[in-house]
């Protein structure tokens, strides 16, 4: 947070004013019991589908020539920038994770209930991270052997 900069001041404002809504939003009065299944699964489908969805989405715009830079928190998620493209998946990230604990968190207190809903969104936010540190960490290890490649 020292290192934060209007930006990102203003993401995390953003977040938390999200989060609020998300939160009045919930019907905590309906029975989850027997969604909860399908929620399962669709998690897991979630998960695997970001995991495997920005890495292979970033590496083949990196062989068309577009470059990815590193998201950081202090840069704006809305850009035209196709190598800044990754701070949108980045802050939708963190809402949802944000948004996700939260909202099951509060129907898991005053319901006593799991709610499938809200932990795919967090689930779906920890995914679109992971995807994104593959994405970096292939699109970094296929800088490094064609630089060894052009050196030798």
């Amino acid at each position: 947070m020292k290192n934060w900069n209007k930006i990102g001041k203003i993401k995390s404002l953003a977040i938390l004013i999200l989060c609020v809504l998300s939160l009045m939003l919930v019907d905590f009065s309906r029975k989850t019991e027997f969604r909860n299944d399908f929620f399962i699964g669709i998690i897991i489908l979630t998960f695997l589908f970001f995991v495997s969805f920005l890495p292979l989405i970033t590496k083949f715009w990196s062989l068309l020539g577009f470059k990815f830079e590193k998201p950081n928190w202090n840069e704006n998620p809305i850009t035209f920038k196709f190598s800044k493209s990754l701070n949108f998946f980045q802050f939708m990230a963190f809402w949802f994770i944000s948004s996700g604990f939260i909202n099951t968190l509060f129907v898991g207190i005053f319901n006593q209930q799991f709610d499938g809903e809200s932990s795919n969104l967090f689930f779906a936010g920890i995914s679109l991270l992971i995807g994104i540190k593959l994405s970096l960490k292939w699109l970094n290890k296929n800088r490094k052997e064609k630089n060894i490649t052009n050196n030798a």
